[in-house]
């Protein structure tokens, strides 16, 4: 089962991480964009461009980027959503 982990906070990075499989899709939304800058980008890991834009950063990692259209596909396109606040 596909599961979009939505991540707003950075500090709770680690233990998002440890619940999320091979299959799993990470978002980072709110304060979470931050972590853009410090993790190695993956396939599955997404950044929401909007909140990227609104702490006046750019996509220096080379992430995926997804504005809130494509945030919606994700939800759609996993079977599940968890948001760790």
């Amino acid at each position: 089962m596909k599961t979009l982990y939505i991540l707003n906070n950075p500090q709770h990075f680690k233990q998002c991480a440890s619940a999320m499989t091979e299959e799993d899709t990470l978002l980072l939304i709110e304060n979470a964009v931050l972590l853009a800058d410090q993790l190695e980008p993956r396939s599955n890991y997404f950044v929401l461009e909007e909140d990227l834009i609104a702490r006046g950063l750019s996509n220096n990692a080379e992430w995926q980027t997804k504005d809130y259209q494509g945030f919606v596909q994700l939800t759609l396109d996993c079977d599940k959503s968890v948001s760790w606040l």
